[in-house]
């Protein structure tokens, strides 16, 4: 199996370059190491000031880094907007038969082989739709720290944990589906507010997986997700964090889930004054894989197959085990 011309990846993304401007040296660097071209990097820079210095700062980034001109958005954030210009933005410049690459700034993907590679394999099976876990990235000592210019952001940021299911649970009005994010995506599909499945249409969803990985029933335990092979590392604990959310919090058009779940992560990073580590589960970064992705992938998609029969979770395991053994 031959991989994909690079030239059909795309990136897509939106940047609030007030609030989020010192990711985005690090966000650049990171695609573009994944082998994204620099002409297929399609961002917006959102500010509600015009004469904003960080907007000339974006800008001036962007051209030292050789990259199209980005859309610039001048007004207020909120997520429903933002993620209309994204799929606008997909629409008017990406072919339909291209993939992308769909991830917010704070959001570093990893893939367990070249882009290229995975896609091949995701045609090769007719997917579309490839998701992933939220990994949230937090500093060693759990305090939100300010993201260093001069240091690789991994290392600011050198733990991998699970705050998501761990802290924020479920609620009311948010669920396991907002710790799922769309990684990349065939282009005749577009993302949905928050970026967690594709939105409804025409094209029919083909997940790598075989369904949602929300609808995993072992998706809030942390061991189940440090096995998925496709990964989203969440630089979101920053020093910024709680004032970023309180203004997100204040804006009309939030959310109930958003509302929901920024206010409690809130409130536990003010009580705790950042991460308690005795709080959530950590990943080991330095873990062999002696199973391989693709036969992850198999596992999954045989799994899914089998919770779509109604077959209990504890035998759907062990019927696995025993027919990879073989």
């Amino acid at each position: 199996m031959s991989a994909v011309d690079d030239r059909s990846i795309h990136l897509v993304s939106c940047i609030g370059v007030d609030t989020e401007f010192a990711h985005l040296p690090h966000f650049l660097d990171h695609y573009l190491a994944l082998g994204v071209r620099r002409e297929n990097v399609h961002l917006i820079l959102n500010t509600d000031d015009a004469d904003s210095p960080n907007l000339a700062r974006a800008r001036a980034l962007l051209e030292s880094r050789h990259l199209p001109a980005p859309d610039v958005w001048i007004g207020p954030y909120t997520s429903d907007a933002m993620w209309a210009r994204r799929r606008d933005l997909q629409t008017e410049r990406v072919p339909a038969d291209a993939w992308v690459v769909s991830a917010d700034v704070d959001e570093f993907h990893e893939y367990p082989a070249p882009l290229g590679e995975i896609i091949a394999h995701c045609e090769a099976l007719g997917v579309n739709c490839v998701q992933g876990v939220f990994i949230d990235r937090i500093a060693a000592d759990g305090r939100l720290v300010d993201v260093d210019p001069d240091q690789p952001i991994g290392q600011t940021f050198a733990l991998q944990g699970d705050v998501q299911c761990s802290v924020g649970r479920t609620g009311r009005h948010h669920d396991w589906f907002g710790t799922i994010k769309v990684m990349l995506l065939k282009a005749e599909l577009l993302p949905s507010r928050g970026g967690h499945h594709p939105q409804n249409g025409d094209v029919p969803v083909r997940y790598l997986f075989d369904r949602h990985l929300a609808r995993f029933p072992a998706i809030g335990r942390a061991r189940f997700r440090f096995f998925i092979p496709f990964r989203v590392h969440h630089f979101k604990w920053t020093a910024s964090m709680a004032q970023t959310l309180r203004r997100r919090l204040a804006t009309p058009g939030v959310s109930a889930a958003g509302a929901e779940y920024g206010r409690k992560l809130v409130d536990y990073v003010e009580a705790e004054g950042g991460i308690r580590l005795a709080d959530i589960p950590l990943r080991s970064r330095h873990r062999v894989d002696p199973l391989g992705w693709r036969r992850r992938v198999r596992m999954l998609r045989l799994m899914a197959s089998a919770l779509a029969r109604g077959d209990d979770a504890r035998y759907i395991a062990r019927r696995i085990r025993q027919r990879l053994s073989t």
